[in-house]
């Protein structure tokens, strides 16, 4: 009887990279060797660094990231989050590339100002933003829910409804 796969939490930070890249690769529709010849490696060598073989090379994830144009940053940071598939859902927002450049503006205007911050603020700041972020799009999938269901009653023909 085969064992079942380990938890992500068991497996090497590089194997936990290597599946987020899988991933991300998958759903960019691409093969191994499409990747492997734009990031300009033999495709062995990109298998190894997919596989999680090894040690992690930082400069493949940034050139695997300009070959597939996803997010370096949600592939280094998912495997903390307990997530492999932490870069491919925010591949195409570059959500870590963001909230990074952010930071990277922010730590700049505060220097050593950062010392003293409260993590209280820091936790009600990101926390709200976050809460924000997911109602806002809830209210545009609702929105475009109920455009598309109008269209599709108009297309039958279907009188539309009064907002009485």
């Amino acid at each position: 009887m085969p064992m079942p796969p380990d938890p992500p939490e068991k497996l090497s930070y590089a194997r936990q990279i290597g599946l987020a890249a899988r991933r991300v690769r998958r759903a960019r529709n691409m093969t191994a060797q499409q990747v492997a010849t734009a990031m300009n490696l033999p495709l062995r060598t990109y298998e190894y660094f997919e596989a999680g073989k090894g040690r992690l090379n930082l400069d493949y994830v940034h050139r695997f990231a300009v070959a597939t144009n996803c997010d370096p940053w949600s592939l280094l940071l998912g495997p903390g989050l307990g997530s492999t598939d932490f870069a491919r859902r925010t591949a195409d927002s570059k959500l870590m590339l963001v909230f990074m450049i952010a930071l990277s503006e922010f730590e700049s205007m505060m220097g050593d100002r950062l010392i003293a911050m409260d993590p209280r603020a820091l936790i009600e700041a990101f926390t709200e933003t976050f809460r924000k972020l997911e109602a806002e799009d809830r209210q545009k999938s609702e929105e475009t829910a109920s455009w598309l269901d109008a269209g599709r009653d108009r297309l039958a023909g279907k009188p539309p409804e009064d907002d009485a």
